[in-house]
């Protein structure tokens, strides 16, 4: 399979916003133990996510921190009515966090956005362009100053992602702008960051459209980052062969 997208470049950041909104947003935050950037993230959301989306909803999932996330959460909760926070009582993995987020979020169109400031949520009204002709806008970054493991993990998973499913994403594990309509009907099965590939190849098979779109990346601040494990990278491969043993080979479009 090869994925037919639209590529747009990225306007400069004091491009105006095109007309129109979203009629309705869930922007998911996902957060483990992230004391340090939480606060920020989802006040910079409500900032940006408020421009593009007539009605918003904000929902923080605590995948089991054991520092101050919780109760950080919780106060922008009180502070803010747009925001709600889930708590899950332990960690269960990226995957079960943003499912979790999924489950609950209400309006067309969900984005995820990880909390630990990594990403602009400034660039969401990027998004916006490419929402009515696409199912899925896929964000992908550019100048990443990353370490060479994530360098090399990175190629590894594109190669991975291209060899078993032919999907030509530059960037499969990075912000996106979903409609609900197309999450909702996925039977999403991954605890792991393999739910990123997970989606794309299940959203392909039902004839997803798919659009790309350049966006900045930021280096962590705070937090520990556990997606550069060697463990998780090995999982994350045992799920990829796990869903092309499974799903077989998504047809081509």
């Amino acid at each position: 399979m090869a994925l037919e997208t639209r590529v747009a470049p990225a306007p400069p950041a004091s491009a105006p916003g095109v007309a129109g909104k979203l009629s309705g947003l869930s922007v998911i935050v996902t957060a483990y133990n992230e004391e340090g950037s939480i606060e920020a993230v989802v006040e910079a959301v409500r900032a940006s996510a408020s421009v593009i989306a007539e009605k918003l909803e904000i929902i923080v999932i605590d995948d089991g921190s054991r520092d101050a996330t919780p109760a950080i959460a919780n106060s922008l909760a009180a502070k803010h009515a747009e925001v709600r926070v889930i708590h899950h009582p332990f960690n269960i993995g990226f995957g079960g966090a943003q499912k979790s987020g999924f489950l609950h979020a209400s309006h067309e169109w969900i984005t995820l956005v990880p909390g630990d400031n990594q990403f602009d949520p400034r660039d969401l009204e990027r998004f916006l362009s490419l929402a009515n002709d696409s199912d899925i806008v896929v964000g992908y970054r550019v100048k990443r100053g990353d370490s060479r493991m994530r360098r090399l993990n990175t190629r590894v998973f594109r190669f991975v992602m291209r060899l078993l499913f032919g999907v030509t994403l530059r960037d499969v594990n990075w912000v996106k702008l979903f409609r609900k309509t197309i999450v909702d009907g996925l039977d999403l099965e991954f605890r792991g960051i393999g739910i990123d590939a997970e989606i794309v190849v299940k959203a392909a098979r039902r004839g997803c459209r798919f659009s790309e779109l350049e966006v900045g990346y930021h280096p962590r601040r705070t937090g520990v980052s556990t997606g550069d494990k060697f463990v998780n990278v090995i999982i994350t491969v045992l799920e990829l062969l796990w869903l092309w043993w499974t799903a077989g080979r998504t047809p081509r479009r």
